[in-house]
C-alpha cells in the first residue's frame, strides 16, 4: 500500500513538472502596420501551445484616432503563428501606438503587449 501511495505520488511529482516546465504562451506584436481600406492591419506573433483555439484582440491609437478590433479567433498549431488583425478606424500613414491582448484557451488569464508601430502604405 505504501508502495503504491509512493509511486503515485512521484508520477504526480513527475507530471507535474512538465506541465511546469512546458513553454508559456507568448504575444507580441510587430512594428509595421498596413494601411487598408477602412482601418489598418496590424500583424501579432501568437505562441499557444498545443493544438488550443485562441482569441487575440488588438488597440490601435494614433493622436485623438483609437479603436480596436473585434477579436479574431484561431486554432493554434502549437506553435509560432502570425496573425493578421484588421482594425478598423481612419488611420494615417506614420506612428500609432498598439495594444493586444491574447487568451489561450489553457490560459486562467490573458497576456498583453504593447508596442509602437509605424502604419505604412
Amino acid at each position: 500500500m505504501f508502495l503504491r501511495k509512493y509511486l503515485l505520488g512521484v508520477m504526480f511529482a513527475l507530471a507535474l513538472a512538465t506541465v511546469m516546465q512546458a513553454d508559456q504562451p507568448t504575444l507580441s506584436i510587430q512594428q509595421q502596420a498596413t494601411l487598408v481600406m477602412f482601418g489598418v492591419e496590424v500583424s501579432v506573433v501568437v505562441n499557444c501551445q498545443g493544438s488550443t483555439a485562441f482569441e487575440v484582440n488588438v488597440a490601435v491609437s494614433q493622436g485623438d484616432m483609437a479603436s480596436e478590433s473585434f477579436g479574431v479567433n484561431f486554432t493554434s498549431n502549437g506553435g509560432r503563428q502570425v496573425v493578421p488583425v484588421f482594425v478598423p478606424g481612419e488611420f494615417t500613414p506614420g506612428a500609432a501606438d498598439a495594444t493586444a491582448i491574447l487568451a489561450c484557451n489553457q490560459l486562467l488569464e490573458a497576456i498583453t503587449a504593447g508596442q509602437s508601430i509605424k502604419i505604412t502604405e
